[in-house]
């Protein structure tokens, strides 16, 4: 899967125009590219219509309309775009109560070592935290998390074969959740995964 471009940023005026069009496109395919695993976590699997809709939306909200800054926007989004043979994810921990959520993020410290994503009876793929989102002196992570899993040549057979069974895992000593790779997501997630070949 490509870079995202300058070009394929719209100027704010015209994308506050079109807004309600791109929001319709973007619910739709976010719809098709979340995954709970258990009750407060939930993956978002990215691609470019998702990366693009957030450079537009900070752009817009942060009316951001010089060039300079419409480029740092692409840059820190861009980079959330899969590479050859990987999938691209947001984690987010979603707990509505701020103080719940707060010992939920002190209570998921170390999270990193207990994501991963599992093919069949294939090697399981760890997930690769970004860094700088785990607060070593607080003990707390923060709870949106990027998240990349990078596959094998024999992975990416094993995920693009619909017969054999994917999941994600998490074997978090105070969290553990499992949720599988189905439907309308596994078809989504094969077509990124062919496309960025």
């Amino acid at each position: 899967m490509s870079r995202l471009s300058m070009d394929e940023i719209l100027p704010v005026e015209r994308f506050a125009a079109e807004r309600a069009k791109h929001l319709a496109e973007v619910t739709r395919v976010k719809g098709h590219r979340r995954l709970a695993v258990g009750p407060i976590m939930t993956l978002l699997f990215e691609n470019r219509t998702t990366i693009r809709w957030q450079i537009h939306e900070m752009c817009r909200v942060e009316n951001i309309r010089d060039l300079a800054g419409v480029k740092h926007e692409v840059e820190t989004y861009g980079a959330l775009m899969p590479g050859p043979r990987e999938l691209s994810t947001t984690l987010m921990i979603e707990v509505e109560d701020a103080s719940e959520r707060a010992v939920w993020l002190k209570k998921l410290f170390g999270l990193h070592d207990h994501l991963r994503l599992v093919i069949d009876s294939e090697e399981p793929v760890p997930g690769r935290f970004e860094l700088g989102r785990e607060e070593e002196t607080d003990k707390r992570i923060s709870a949106v998390q990027f998240v990349r899993f990078q596959l094998s040549e024999a992975q990416m057979m094993a995920i693009l074969n619909l017969t054999r069974r994917a999941e994600m895992v998490v074997d978090h000593p105070e969290y553990g959740a499992r949720a599988a790779l189905e439907g309308d997501l596994r078809e989504a997630l094969v077509d990124d995964l062919l496309e960025s070949e």
